[in-house]
């Protein structure tokens, strides 16, 4: 797979440790986290936001010609699709046109107003508007850049006993068998995903698992780095000192969500811990200089529209580079088994709410969406996401993996996984040029 795009660098600021590329004219600002002798000129791949090597000037050449060819015909899709249609609206209410004139003014939402926007949009027409104006905003802040990472899920051993979660401590071994990889088996396949395949940035996940501990992580994570690629973290609750750690071996990124901002809902789902204690990790995450994603569970139990307001504002206020957000798919042996799931809208609305509240947001469309219907992959990128990834983990692993039940792609071998993604976001217009960062 080359989804993934070298850019020039143009300009190096080094107080405040900033760079900017250009991708066939189109800028980007990324951080300049290099140690190679990296200078203005060079090509250079960066994923997330972030420098992550330097690129040969011959291998650069032979894959923007390659590039040149169709990236601005991908750009003419993109603008087609993200256009907004003047005609066949449905009528709307007063109050959601009042809310979207404050939209087409760039202003803030209010809390009212988004809410206004979960409550009195419903019909499939209505909807739709919303999912325009939604995808409309990411093509004018993003262009038509997408990014696209590999994960490896390499331990389905977790301590904890999250209500919602298919790999819960207590749930019952037959139900879900237990695996943890060597760290020589995971440095295996992240060399594969990088050399066969060309992924430039890999998430490392687990459940939490303390097997896996200080030394072990420190040293998988410095070993992944030394590939070339960004190192995204996804470990969950471990000490602020292990995190500034595994930052000096290399990790740029970490994936963290705090899954609901109702803080009795949230004791209620995850016993032994508290949503501030969460949330006090997140900023220290934060604080160390990671590159941040964060969100939360559509459609928990005893959460309403009001609920996903909250929770937008909170994922807004942690000021996260990617939101992560997805539907609860109600998992077997779990004490939230019999609970209705969301709808497929409920999500795709949150997607878009969420770019309409912050429209330089990088938007991550999860399995469990897909999960949950087959065609939100595609509906979602048309809702305002502009990010996904693609699982790496060897089909052995996968199915063991079971956060929830019935999980899209398990079955599917990687070639394919590749080959379907790369397919949806060329059908799409979507580019892999990087998204970059938004600084103040």
């Amino acid at each position: 797979m080359c989804y993934a795009i070298p850019a020039k660098l143009i300009s190096i600021n080094y107080t405040n440790y900033t760079a900017v590329v250009d991708y066939f004219g189109e800028n980007r600002t990324i951080l300049f986290d290099a140690t190679d002798d990296i200078k203005i000129g060079d090509y250079v791949y960066a994923q997330g936001g972030i420098l992550v090597r330097k690129i040969p000037p011959i291998e650069a050449e032979e894959i923007l010609k390659h590039w040149r060819e169709i990236f601005f015909e991908l750009k003419k899709t993109d603008a087609a699709l993200s256009r907004l249609s003047s005609m066949d609206h449905p009528p709307l209410s007063s109050n959601v046109l009042g809310v979207l004139q404050q939209v087409n003014l760039r202003k803030q939402l209010k809390k009212e107003e988004m809410l206004t926007l979960f409550n009195d949009l419903n019909t499939s027409s209505e909807l739709k508007v919303l999912y325009e104006i939604a995808n409309n905003m990411r093509q004018r802040e993003h262009g038509n850049a997408s990014c696209v990472h590999g994960i490896i899920e390499f331990s389905n051993y977790c301590r904890n006993d999250c209500h919602y979660c298919g790999i819960r401590n207590s749930r019952d071994a037959c139900s879900v068998p237990r695996y943890r990889m060597a760290i020589e088996e995971i440095l295996t396949i992240a060399k594969a995903a990088i050399d066969q395949h060309g992924f430039k940035a890999i998430v490392l996940q687990s459940g939490e698992d303390l097997w896996y501990d200080e030394q072990k992580l420190v040293t998988l994570v410095r070993e992944v780095k030394r590939m070339g690629v960004l190192v995204f973290v996804s470990f969950g609750d471990r000490d602020k000192m292990v995190y500034e750690k595994l930052y000096q071996a290399g990790a740029r990124a970490a994936l963290m969500r705090f899954e609901t901002s109702n803080a009795k809902n949230f004791a209620r789902l995850r016993p032994t811990t508290t949503l501030e204690m969460r949330v006090k990790l997140i900023k220290q995450l934060k604080n160390i200089g990671y590159v941040l994603a964060t969100g939360f569970i559509v459609g928990l139990p005893g959460e309403n529209n009001l609920d996903l307001v909250n929770n937008i504002l909170l994922t807004k206020y942690l000021a996260p580079d990617m939101y992560s957000f997805g539907p609860l798919v109600p998992t077997r042996d779990t004490p939230l088994e019999n609970v209705v799931p969301p709808t497929k809208d409920q999500v795709l609305k949150t997607i878009a709410v969420s770019r309409l509240v912050d429209s330089n947001a990088n938007i991550l469309v999860t399995t469990s969406l897909e999960t949950l219907d087959k065609n939100a992959k595609y509906e979602a990128l048309l809702a305002g996401a502009n990010s996904m990834m693609i699982n790496i983990t060897p089909e052995n692993y996968k199915k063991m993996y079971a956060i929830y039940d019935n999980r899209a792609g398990t079955a599917q071998s990687l070639e394919n996984s590749i080959k379907e993604t790369v397919d949806l976001l060329y059908s799409l217009g979507r580019a892999p040029t990087d998204i970059g960062l938004k600084f103040n």
